[in-house]
């Protein structure tokens, strides 16, 4: 007689399983997730120069958090209308460059201390693989070539908190456009600054 064995409906197919290549790299991934969060982390801050929104209660209320930030001038700049429209204020400066914690830098919210040691000066962007044009810009240079606009976004985070914060920036239609990817290119991926010597 045969036997018929039915699987249960949370077994997975051998061919589904996660490889044992895409197990072990997860730590990569994380790693550079981690490093990409970092960054787009400094680049909202530098779009919260000039916001002239009332202080936040949460600001006000803690002493240690009132530091002033030095970000560079972004402008000029134009403000792009379709994203100006939000259901709240715009969230304090300090606050907004203050409360973030990375948990691979430590478990508190005032990891922005210990990031003042990270350096900012000579960043560059390379853009390399399927593309007409591959090249490396200095962060100025970008800055300089293309038209910035701001964008005012809120973000929502997991930890059941959010912020109202202006982006000043430009499309990144403008890079591709730019270095022009070839018929053969379908993702971009990004790979930021990691330095195993500089520890938060």
């Amino acid at each position: 007689m045969t036997i018929i064995r039915v699987p249960k409906a949370w077994e997975l197919p051998e061919a589904r399983a996660t490889s044992a290549n895409a197990y072990f790299n997860r730590r990569r991934l994380l790693k550079n997730l981690a490093n990409f969060s970092l960054g787009a982390g400094i680049v909202s801050v530098l779009g919260c120069k000039g916001s002239s929104a009332p202080n936040n209660t949460l600001v006000s209320a803690n002493p240690a958090l009132t530091a002033t930030l030095e970000l560079p001038s972004l402008e000029p700049f134009t403000r792009n209308p379709t994203f100006q429209k939000v259901d709240r204020p715009i969230t304090d400066e300090v606050l907004a460059g203050q409360y973030n914690n990375y948990y691979e830098f430590g478990g508190s919210k005032s990891i922005w201390r210990a990031s003042q040691a990270l350096p900012t000066d000579n960043w560059q962007v390379e853009v390399t693989g399927l593309v007409k044009n591959p090249r490396t810009y200095d962060l100025e240079d970008l800055l300089k070539k293309f038209p910035l606009e701001e964008r005012v976004y809120r973000m929502r985070c997991v930890e059941a908190w959010s912020m109202v914060l202006p982006w000043v920036g430009f499309p990144m239609k403008l890079l591709m456009a730019e270095v022009e990817p070839t018929d053969k290119a379908k993702f971009v991926s990004f790979t930021s600054y990691y330095d195993r010597e500089i520890s938060l």
